[in-house]
């Protein structure tokens, strides 16, 4: 390993490590979000609108320039569905951390080539697979409170209150995820933003097919007439089948997901544990021709195999 690389590395890691613990907690984030809204209530005169203010990077001309990146702006929305305190900057610092100090250990302890970069490949997507798990999470949780949402409009509608009124109420009854999207959707109402395009920007940051048909049957109703109470009884009747057979369909496809991780993971772990046992035991593979090929074709054939898995498995319902 070269010294160039040792303190590139070093360099990063110590970056990463001033901004991880200099980086304020959830509670005085939003002390700091509720101090500002204070004041900002308090010189209304200068209140310059509702748009909220997303910080890319802390460093200005790095914001700046992430501000009119499409990818960048992307990424922020994934952050935020799963609720991580990164910001797209720090995202991709961690990345580029992982991708450097897998890149030198594998080219230290792997031959030269293309395999000894997949060590930093696979570290460089881990902070990605940590975000997608989270949002994942996030989004199903979601949509299992979505129908009990849907039953607490219509309650709202039936006893007389507004559907923005209905909003709110939700919003203050539901625990996250739900119920803060609801209360960003009910604020922008209030400062004025029309219905039909707050619902549209909540839809924008939940792209749920529950959530997208429910905003859709509300829009077309506001737009055609008819009982919304009624049609939201329908849909949280609807959509509280549609979970069930989610559910259903979860167990009995258990089997085929548990059996494509087992068969992804046991040539690693194999791999491992031989070179543990006997150090240099795969060293054929490597240092042959033959031996290459027949690394790229497995993992070739693992891709395959577990994009076909994911086919039988992922059942639209």
């Amino acid at each position: 390993m070269s010294v160039l690389t040792i303190f590139v590395v070093l360099l990063l890691a110590a970056f990463a490590s001033i901004a991880y613990f200099t980086e304020p907690s959830a509670l005085e984030k939003r002390t700091r979000e509720r101090l500002t809204a204070l004041s900002r209530r308090s010189h209304e005169a200068a209140d310059e609108g509702i748009r909220r203010e997303v910080t890319f990077s802390r460093i200005a001309f790095i914001d700046r320039h992430l501000r009119h990146n499409p990818l960048a702006l992307q990424l922020q929305i994934m952050l935020e569905q799963a609720k991580m305190p990164w910001t797209v900057a720090r995202f991709t610092a961690y990345c580029a951390i992982l991708l450097f100090l897998g890149v030198a250990v594998g080219r230290a302890l792997l031959p030269e080539g293309f395999i000894g970069w997949v060590p930093g490949i696979l570290l460089g997507f881990v902070p990605l697979g940590w975000v997608l798990f989270k949002r994942s999470g996030r989004l199903h949780k979601l949509n299992k409170q979505l129908p009990d949402a849907v039953e607490l409009m219509a309650r709202a509608l039936r006893a007389g209150h507004s559907l923005p009124s209905s909003l709110l109420m939700v919003a203050e009854e539901m625990t996250d995820p739900l119920g803060p999207e609801f209360r960003h959707t009910s604020d922008e109402l209030t400062f004025g933003l029309p219905f039909r395009e707050a619902l549209l920007q909540l839809q924008h940051r939940y792209p749920i097919e529950d959530l997208r048909f429910l905003i859709s049957s509300i829009l077309l109703q506001k737009e055609t007439g008819g009982n919304l109470v009624e049609l939201l009884d329908k849909i949280a009747a609807l959509l509280h089948a549609r979970i069930r057979l989610k559910d259903k369909v979860r167990v009995y496809t258990a089997q085929g997901r548990m059996t494509g991780g087992i068969l992804i993971a046991m040539p690693f772990i194999c791999f491992l544990g031989f070179n543990v046992i006997k150090p240099g035991y795969s060293a054929p593979l490597f240092d042959t021709e033959v031996g290459r090929k027949m690394v790229y074709a497995a993992l070739g054939g693992m891709v395959l195999g577990a994009l076909s898995i994911r086919k039988i498995i992922n059942i639209q319902v």
